[in-house]
């Protein structure tokens, strides 16, 4: 059922379960953020994909994440910090200008159910991510942390949308990963990706011992190519 959010554009992709601290200073976002606050503490995030982030005229891409104000600091001046985590994935059907900012037409995006080769794909991806971090760690001298302190889901969807958040890409790329609705071609591509994140972590850390090698390339994963892991 469509139901109205207000949107706050941004150069970036929120994920749910994705922490995203933000800083308000615009009046027009003030005033939308005092609004939310007084509601339901809820406002939608969609990345910009015509305009430039503080414009008027910014145009959001198809589908987006809610955002959940879970902390707010106000400065005597208006400006205000807040705490937010991402929650619920939307897809936009028309917006519309209200006082400054988009209010938009939305609708629930969920994924299809998930099936016991999901679960079987989640298994390999959180294996896949153990260690890529493992060497990311071990490349950037981490000593006093390891995977077992991190809290890497166990839920398949969970997991896709953590992984995602949590892998270096582009950002267009970034936003295809979050309108996927099949949990299991996500986490498909996922451990592709952190297939290659940890080949490039790897020749990394030869160049640091011997000398600068060539990056590998693959074409084979179209415009996820020029993927670059986390450094």
């Amino acid at each position: 059922m469509p139901f109205e959010l207000p949107l706050f554009p941004l150069n970036t992709v929120l994920f749910p379960g994705m922490p995203l601290p933000l800083h308000i200073f615009e009046p027009r976002y003030r005033l939308m953020m005092r609004r939310c606050l007084e509601a339901d503490r809820t406002f939608g995030v969609a990345m910009i994909v015509e305009g430039e982030e503080g414009q008027s005229d910014t145009v959001p891409a198809a589908a987006g994440c809610t955002a959940e104000i879970l902390d707010a600091t106000p400065f005597d001046d208006g400006r205000m910090n807040l705490q937010t985590v991402g929650r619920r994935r939307f897809r936009i059907l028309s917006a519309r200008e209200e006082d400054g900012y988009l209010i938009g037409t939305v609708e629930w995006l969920d994924d299809e159910l998930t099936t016991a080769d999901s679960t079987e794909q989640a298994n390999r991806v959180r294996h896949n991510v153990q260690r890529y971090l493992t060497t990311l760690a071990r490349n950037a001298r981490v000593t006093n942390l390891t995977v077992d302190d991190l809290d890497i889901p166990d839920d398949p969807y969970a997991l896709s949308m953590w992984v995602a958040a949590l892998i270096t890409l582009p950002i267009e790329q970034k936003q295809d990963l979050l309108e996927i609705t099949s949990t299991a071609k996500r986490l498909d591509l996922e451990q592709q990706l952190l297939r290659r994140a940890e080949i490039v972590q790897i020749a990394f850390a030869h160049r640091a011992q011997h000398s600068t090698p060539e990056l590998p390339s693959d074409e084979s994963f179209g415009p996820y190519s020029q993927f670059m892991s986390l450094n």
